[in-house]
């Protein structure tokens, strides 16, 4: 048979287990990172309570001097479970006596302590902003005053960690999907209002409002577009809020890589998928999303099928696309004037033809030539191979290389005007599936390596 614990066992084992503040034992005990100590939940919310209504900044109260985190981590599981072991009457009657204290949690505003908050509006002392509209916070507990609420936001424009006292009309309830007022926004999708009006793909906007628990309402920017085609029927952006599911924009910054949602791109290099290249280099695409933290998700317009691709792609697999001058479209033959190279080698030597493929900016050109790799090359670094010195149609053909087939969309570029919303035209943007990304292939070599 076990024996029973000695009440010298018991009480020693009940100071372990005691808060360093209340020196009772705790209470939903929460183990704080800096010094590793553990204390009741409650009692260091009061200690940063108390710190932080008298102006100052709360500090650990283990004697680490490490700043407290005004959003406590969760309890300690381990803690419970060896007090509910070791002291269940001792801990069953500190939880009865805690249950008879409690009090029910003050409101002011409708707000309450330790409850997610955002500024409704710019907060001023004196006539400097030192809380920008939209920015996140937490209430720390109700003033004195019965008139101000203690807040703790994330962060100020003086870049002091104190708190700030505000009135509760000056608060918010957080926005859905951690969406912030005045963010910029970037629309995942094309989104169809009617048949006269739509939000293309990439579109930018402001976050103004939510709209429940699952919306936000965004004005969104009016995109600069090229002329459309004859064939195109021009669908404007709204000059007023559009309510949008979170789920249909993300916050506007760089993904891997540095490309943007939206952005036409061109494929640097032949996408093999087992013995089968399913992208060709220089064939156009479309950036989606970013599907992990080293791959993005590009749409290429192809033509065997007929059908988009979608494929998750490294960042080295793809460049910036952009119109071709007018003199150098998609399918001409240029030759280099001179060796093209890299620091310690020719790539390509000087006289060699090849083909260009699309434009990357206003000074290079994505070019694939006879017998060497496709490249990005300065327009002033080649020059145009006049028709009489292509010869026979069978010498034009050798100009596209066996090794880096050309999509036949290339061939057209110049009749398709670029158009930041033309893949989702064709119902791609939100119903296209990716490949599985451990199975596109560079070259036969590996691209997940």
């Amino acid at each position: 048979m076990q024996a029973m614990p000695s009440d010298d066992d018991e009480e020693e084992a009940a100071e372990l287990f005691s808060c360093g503040i209340c020196e009772d034992l705790m209470i939903v005990p929460t183990t704080l990172v800096c010094c590793g100590r553990s204390f009741c939940k409650e009692c260091v919310r009061l200690w940063i309570k108390t710190n932080a209504q008298s102006g100052g900044i709360p500090r650990c109260p283990g004697g680490c001097m490490q700043k407290v985190p005004y959003r406590l981590p969760k309890h300690s599981i381990a803690l419970r479970v060896a007090m509910e072991t070791l002291l269940p009457k001792r801990l069953a009657a500190r939880l009865k006596e805690a249950a008879e204290d409690e009090q029910e949690p003050e409101q002011l505003g409708g707000f309450q302590a330790w409850s997610e908050i955002a500024a409704s509006r710019d907060i001023l002392y004196g006539n400097n902003v030192i809380v920008r509209q939209g920015s996140p916070g937490i209430v720390v507990g109700i003033c004195e005053d019965a008139v101000h609420l203690t807040v703790k936001f994330d962060e100020r424009e003086d870049g002091s960690d104190l708190c700030v006292n505000v009135v509760p009309e000056a608060l918010m309830l957080p926005l859905p999907g951690g969406f912030r007022l005045r963010q910029h926004v970037v629309a995942l999708y094309e989104l169809l209002l009617n048949s006269d009006m739509k939000v293309p793909l990439g579109s930018v906007g402001h976050v103004i409002g939510s709209l429940g628990e699952d919306r936000i309402t965004v004005l969104f920017e009016s995109l600069s577009r090229p002329a459309a085609t004859p064939g195109e029927v021009h669908q404007s952006v709204p000059e007023y809020p559009v309510s949008v599911n979170i789920r249909e924009v993300a916050a506007k910054r760089p993904l891997v890589g540095g490309f943007s949602i939206a952005q036409k791109v061109q494929a640097s290099m032949s996408l093999v998928v087992g013995s089968r290249v399913v992208v060709h280099a220089g064939c156009r695409g479309t950036v989606l999303a970013e599907f992990s933290d080293t791959r993005l998700t590009v749409v290429f317009e192809t033509s065997e099928t007929g059908a988009p691709n979608c494929c998750n792609v490294l960042p080295l697999e793809i460049m910036p696309w952009c119109q071709t001058l007018p003199g150098l479209p998609a399918g001409t033959t240029v030759r280099a004037l001179h060796h093209l190279m890299s620091p310690h080698a020719i790539i390509v030597p000087a006289g060699a033809r090849g083909t260009i493929l699309g434009g990357v900016d206003a000074s290079l050109v994505f070019v694939s030539f006879d017998n060497g790799p496709a490249m990005a090359a300065a327009i002033s670094s080649l020059e145009r191979v006049p028709d009489p010195e292509l010869g026979s149609p069978g010498q034009e053909d050798a100009a596209i290389p066996q090794g880096s087939p050309v999509s036949v969309l290339d061939e057209d570029e110049m009749e398709e005007p670029e158009c930041p919303d033309g893949p989702s035209d064709k119902g791609i943007a939100c119903m296209s599936t990716p490949l599985d990304s451990s199975s596109v292939r560079v070259g036969n070599v590996d691209a997940s390596g």
